[in-house]
């Protein structure tokens, strides 16, 4: 009778975790609901207290969290695996561990939706911006913007002049980018950024074995950036990372965020930084036209004709920039290239990691409204 008892007194509680998981589940198939609702009144207020929580701490609480987790996560599995040993062959133990597993699966798809997950699902920002977001490009269109972009590259690189890049560090460039988030503000109310949370890696070196320059930790509100990457590259990231902490979740939509505050922005390094990151996503993205078709000889007229056309000094940024991630490449772990993309394929993002490049779109259809 008392075995009943306790039976009777747990289903109300995995009644109720089964029927909001259910709840969140419907709701992350209506966009709508996701930005009007989760949006302003459930991620905002969490993510903006996590910020105010954490983002007082001068190092990466986001890193220490996932380095408890999988320490706890390991114990848990050595004591499942003894009591396993002792209950072998149990059919109630067995059915008792499916229970657990279910309702920690549960748990946790909850808590992710909740802090962070349900962003991936909200409509994009294309009516906060009043833009028409084509769905595809063309060859032309990325040939026509790889040689602009050459264009700016060389002219904003001449007003950084011969500037120390050893004299910029970390907090100087995350000042500069919340000034630049804060004017930006002015014009787009949903881009107000409170509560500032950006800090440099402990472990930078796990980048290099999983595969980032930096990530947004949900559990603790914090976007994580490596200081070791090159400076040129950090305006851009961190603007990137910033847009993660406003909910804006797809890769192309936060790449996106990351370009307007570049472009608005009267800082030729931030300028600069933006360039070099959408002449990369253009030139590539225009290359591959090319080698779809088999047409290696063209494909490498246009790469001799870009470097031609790119300036001695931008040139040498670009190798600079280009040599930090060769030197990286071989450290990756076999597959963590992978399992992110298919995490993004989970979440909604069909392209997965080649998403980040459909801010292109974005661009285009920012282009096209600034120079009708």
């Amino acid at each position: 009778m008392s075995h009943q008892v306790k039976i009777s007194e747990k289903m109300p509680w995995s009644f109720a975790l089964y029927l909001l998981g259910l709840i969140i589940l419907a709701i992350s198939y209506w966009p709508s609901a996701v930005t009007a609702i989760y949006g302003p009144y459930i991620f905002k207020p969490i993510a903006q207290l996590l910020r105010f929580l954490f983002g007082r701490i001068p190092f990466s609480i986001g890193e220490i969290t996932y380095i408890i987790i999988v320490i706890l996560l390991i114990f848990s599995l050595l004591r499942w695996l003894f009591i396993k040993k002792n209950n072998f062959g149990r059919f109630q133990f067995w059915k008792q561990q499916l229970v657990h597993i279910l309702n920690g699966l549960v748990v946790l798809f909850i808590v992710f939706e909740l802090v962070w997950g349900l962003n991936y699902q909200k409509k994009d920002p294309s009516q906060d911006f009043d833009l028409k977001v084509p769905f595809k490009y063309t060859e032309r269109q990325m040939d026509s913007l790889s040689l602009l972009l050459i264009n700016k590259l060389n002219l904003t690189r001449t007003k950084l002049g011969n500037f120390d890049q050893k004299k910029l560090d970390f907090e100087s460039i995350l000042t500069k980018n919340e000034v630049e988030f804060a004017k930006n503000t002015q014009k787009w109310s949903f881009l107000k950024y409170l509560n500032s949370s950006v800090k440099m890696a402990i472990f930078p070196s796990w980048g290099d074995y999983i595969g980032y320059t930096a990530f947004y930790q949900p559990l603790t509100g914090e976007a994580i950036v490596r200081g070791d990457l090159p400076k040129l590259t950090m305006p851009f990231t961190m603007s990137h990372e910033i847009a993660h902490q406003l909910g804006y979740a797809s890769e192309d939509q936060a790449n996106f965020i990351a370009y307007v505050i570049g472009t608005e922005s009267d800082d030729p390094l931030f300028n600069y930084s933006t360039q070099l990151q959408l002449f990369t996503y253009a030139q590539y993205a225009h290359l591959n036209f090319i080698a779809k078709r088999g047409d290696f000889e063209f494909y490498k007229q246009v790469v001799e004709r870009n470097k031609k056309l790119l300036s001695p000094q931008v040139i040498a940024d670009r190798k600079e920039i280009k040599n930090f991630f060769m030197q990286k490449r071989d450290l990756q772990i076999k597959g963590a290239s992978e399992m992110y993309n298919q995490f993004l394929i989970w979440n909604k993002q069909a392209k997965g990691i080649d998403s980040y490049n459909d801010v292109l779109l974005w661009v285009l259809a920012y282009k096209s409204k600034k120079n009708p």
